[in-house]
């Protein structure tokens, strides 16, 4: 397994990382390595927010979700020259626009300043949590944490400036243009996304001391916990349980009020048990399904969704395709979710072990097509190492 390991680690810096950006890139379509982005948006169609402003099934669709499960993946395996890179891309990501607090999904990798302009509450999740967790990690020495505190603190004042019922809750897009899709709302949302905004004022809080913004957080932070605790009857995708328990977890840490902290602790036993589902599919997938697919030029793609309501046009691949990525996606994540559970919940179970040794048997990670079959089974390695915790 460790040998699978290194090449999943060897592949994913050779093959997705810009150094340039010191972004990841969410596939290949080549296995040439010169040709491996060629199907990107060129410089000229990211300024015509082709395809779509939020630059989905662009293959710079997710840089703010993949950069830092990799730099958590780093601070796991104490690599602090890749975490440190790996910060630098995240930092990209929360200035390139000039906008203090405004974040972008990605950067283009040829002129290192292009952007998207539509975020996510998915993206902003991901990177603070990150940030967040690399202040703490020991790596970040005393300017980089002055750094952390500003960028977290300006996301905390983005949000307390945005954050209004006049503007249903919603973020700006980062050029101004009238937002039309709904991912960037981050109050009345659905349960697994109301913790999301107090998560964001209580790492400002927790860098900081600055009361305010512990004000601000606990404004939300008991009715979040409450929603979270009455998830929907359906099968939420492993994506968005993992992005739910990096909020819970960052506000159990943070929070120090007995009651408070047992909400969010309760919050995170129903996103194990909501897991399992998940866990299942991906080896259900894995037997049925061909997973070195390539991933198809948006260019060229003939299948498009319309999302609603905002009318953005998303290029979509055929449904195999998306089950190729699907697969080592979601294994994973089941993984880090049960990894990250904080000790007196967390249980690897002989399902985890038995389903992830399946799914990875046999994977060879130079033919795959997409980043996170590379970078997620290190994440999931290293965490467990980390944790003394044996995956055989």
């Amino acid at each position: 397994m460790k040998q699978l390991i290194d090449r999943c680690q060897k592949v994913f810096e050779n093959e997705y990382l810009s150094s340039r950006t010191n972004l990841v890139y969410d596939y290949r379509t080549s296995l040439e390595h010169e040709h491996r982005f060629d199907t990107l948006p060129t410089v000229e169609e990211v300024a015509k927010r082709l395809p779509n402003p939020c630059s989905w099934g662009s293959g710079m669709e997710n840089g703010m979700i993949n950069t830092p499960i990799a730099l958590s993946m780093y601070i796991d395996a104490g690599n602090k020259v890749m975490a440190e890179r790996m910060y630098q891309g995240l930092k990209l990501c929360g200035t390139v626009t000039g906008v203090p607090g405004a974040l972008v999904r990605s950067v283009h990798p040829g002129d290192g300043k292009s952007w998207f302009p539509e975020a996510s509450r998915d993206q902003y999740t991901h990177y603070v949590y990150s940030l967040w967790e690399y202040y703490h990690s020991g790596m970040a020495d005393e300017a980089v944490k002055e750094e952390i505190r500003g960028l977290l603190s300006a996301v905390a004042n983005h949000c307390e400036k945005y954050i209004t019922p006049e503007n249903n809750y919603t973020l700006p897009r980062a050029d101004f243009d009238p937002v039309r899709s709904p991912v960037c709302q981050l109050w009345e949302v659905e349960p697994h996304e109301a913790a999301r905004l107090p998560m964001f004022y209580a790492a400002a809080y927790d860098v900081t001391g600055n009361m305010h913004y512990f004000e601000m957080y606990r404004k939300y932070a008991v009715e979040a916990g409450n929603a979270g605790n009455n998830l929907e009857c359906m099968n939420y995708n492993s994506f968005a349980l993992l992005q739910m328990l990096l909020s819970c977890l960052l506000i159990y840490k943070v929070e120090k009020d007995p009651a408070i902290k047992a909400l969010y602790l309760e919050n995170m036993r129903e996103i194990d048990r909501y897991s399992y589902f998940d866990l299942l599919r991906a080896s259900n997938w894995k037997r049925t399904n061909n997973i070195y697919l390539a991933p198809m030029d948006w260019h060229m793609n003939s299948y498009c969704r319309v999302y609603p309501i905002c009318r953005h046009v998303i290029p979509k691949h055929a449904e195999d395709i998306q089950i190729a990525y699907q697969v080592m996606r979601e294994i994973n994540e089941v993984l880090l979710i049960a990894l990250m559970m904080p000790e007196e919940i967390r249980c690897i179970s002989p399902a985890h072990r038995r389903n992830y040794r399946f799914v990875l048997d046999g994977f060879e990670p130079e033919k795959y097509y997409f980043a996170e079959g590379t970078f997620f089974p290190c994440a999931v390695w290293y965490k467990a190492a980390r944790l003394g915790i044996s995956l055989d």
